[in-house]
């Protein structure tokens, strides 16, 4: 049999020495690749969620050629396996909960992966980036003091590196310069 998988074989009743027409084996060529792309999209989400551009995108550099791609997409949209919203929803929540990010972070990211920015909006109206800022000084920065010059480099770097806002970061630090001096 020409390389098919026993799926195909079994849906199409074929045996050893069965004769085909070539539009029969189109027929089946298409199904069995539109059951690699089908696999390989299952395997992808079973590592963890996706956006459905990219999911297009990893499944057509695998090879795939794209309208049996936007195909396949379609079809897990329709069964929600695939659902922008909820993907967007879960990496905000992780970038909040889970290891803390700054909004500029989450904005570039979630745009590559080509969530709207209307929806990017709305979740990241869920968040409060100020008071992620300062839970990520308390835990990650405990130690540094904004009165040293080096150190208070080092602060607004690495908030900076982890997606918070420069006016943000800058207004943080100023604070904190105050309130070591009004004490």
């Amino acid at each position: 049999m020409c390389g098919l998988s026993m799926e195909i074989i079994t849906k199409h009743d074929l045996h050893e020495g069965d004769e085909i027409s070539q539009d029969e084996i189109d027929i089946m060529i298409f199904q069995e690749e539109r059951m690699k792309i089908r696999n390989r999209a299952y395997k992808l989400l079973a590592y963890r969620d996706r956006s459905t551009k990219e999911m297009e995108q990893r499944l057509i550099e695998k090879g795939y050629d794209g309208s049996l791609v936007r195909e396949i997409i379609k079809e897990l949209v329709d069964v929600e396996m695939l659902d922008d919203e909820r993907f967007a929803h879960a990496f905000v929540h992780d970038y909040t909960h889970v290891t803390l990010r700054g909004d500029v972070f989450i904005q570039k990211e979630l745009r590559k992966k080509g969530i709207p920015v209307s929806l990017i909006n709305r979740e990241l109206a869920t968040r409060n980036e100020r008071d992620l800022a300062l839970r990520y000084i308390e835990r990650k920065l405990s130690d540094l003091d904004v009165q040293v010059p080096g150190q208070r480099q080092k602060l607004v770097r690495r908030l900076l590196n982890n997606g918070f806002s420069s006016s943000l970061v800058y207004e943080i630090i100023a604070e904190k310069q105050n309130e070591h001096e009004k004490h």
